[in-house]
């Protein structure tokens, strides 16, 4: 598809640093988002979008949620309003927040869209010239106005796609979102790895703990560290961005309130709270756990929400088997 000559386009993107990026460009055309951060907290299945809309909002309270760019009603307006745009165009990329927001809007476009008008995305995972490529928002206003031109129709392979990956990740159980996965996903082609890093985010059959914990505990192992120093180190091995800072938050005051607690933090000398500022150092039981010789879930217990599966207490979960790359009840 090539750039149209009129400016009445309606660029949807994967957060504020796109969206300023596409205007440093000269891009023409109005700017909005859809970022939620739905691999953490509740995505429960059977509900509607408004319904779904109070269970996000009320999840994500908190400072950030009083920004009107972090206005979820808002992004579903600025779409709604078709007439003042001609073409409505995507900008994602292949990390998991990138795709599961992704598989939420397309359904929703399909629902609240007219069909005659033209919806397009751009969605990439590598970027010539940059062999660590990681995403959009790390492209230089002339890289990113080069996409343009790169972008896609989206049909109803895409459509389809997302609407299915939508219905499982929002499943009370993961295993039509693991059986997905290993299927067919080739309209949406970075979906099935996406998929993959979700489900390592559930308790290891080796010791309990996710993916992301495990890493946080490895770093904090030699003794105190501060999270300043930790988080580049968290995306190491990483094919992806994974962890935010406020995600990197949630996860230190998660381990640090379990029973018995597996770190311990506090502030470096002089500094306001912010996660970054946080220093962190492992308890012994975050070290047995670590180490093996006790396991997360049975140990502390766990709740936590992974889509629409609730993970509940300290016995018998859905945990990720690394061995034979499945998820399995245990």
């Amino acid at each position: 598809m090539t750039p149209a000559s009129h400016s009445r386009f309606l660029h949807v993107a994967n957060g504020t640093s796109t969206t300023r990026t596409i205007e440093a460009a000269g891009i023409p055309g109005a700017c909005s988002i859809w970022a939620d951060p739905l691999y953490e907290g509740p995505v429960p299945g059977g509900l509607g979008d408004l319904e779904l809309l109070d269970v996000r909002m009320r999840h994500l309270a908190g400072p950030a949620a009083t920004d009107p760019v972090n206005d979820l009603r808002g992004w579903r307006a600025a779409i709604e309003q078709h007439d003042s745009y001609d073409e409505l165009i995507l900008w994602f990329e292949h990390d998991l927040f990138d795709q599961l927001n992704l598989i939420q809007v397309l359904p929703w476009i399909r629902d609240h869209v007219p069909r005659t008008k033209p919806v397009s995305l751009i969605c990439i995972a590598s970027f010539p010239g940059r062999p660590d490529f990681k995403g959009l928002g790390e492209l230089t206003p002339d890289e990113l106005g080069s996409l343009l031109h790169t972008r896609q129709s989206v049909g109803s392979s895409q459509y389809e796609m997302a609407r299915r990956a939508w219905h499982a990740f929002r499943d009370p159980t993961p295993e039509a979102l693991d059986e997905l996965r290993q299927g067919e996903t080739s309209a949406l082609p970075y979906l099935a790895a996406a998929f993959t890093r979700f489900l390592h985010e559930y308790p290891w059959t080796r010791d309990g703990l996710s993916r992301t914990e495990r890493r946080l505990l490895e770093l904090a192992s030699p003794g105190e560290v501060a999270l300043a120093n930790t988080f580049p180190q968290m995306h190491q091995g990483e094919q992806a961005y994974y962890v935010t800072d406020a995600s990197l938050a949630t996860l230190t005051e998660t381990l640090a309130r379990t029973s018995p607690p597996l770190l311990t933090f506090h502030l470096s000398d002089g500094e306001k709270d912010n996660v970054r500022a946080r220093v962190v150092a492992l308890t012994d039981a975050g070290r047995s756990v670590l180490a093996g010789q006790l396991d997360r879930v049975a140990a502390c217990g766990i709740d936590r929400w992974l889509g629409g599966v609730h993970l509940q207490g300290s016995g018998p979960t859905w945990r990720w088997d690394d061995g034979r790359q499945a998820i399995r009840y245990m």
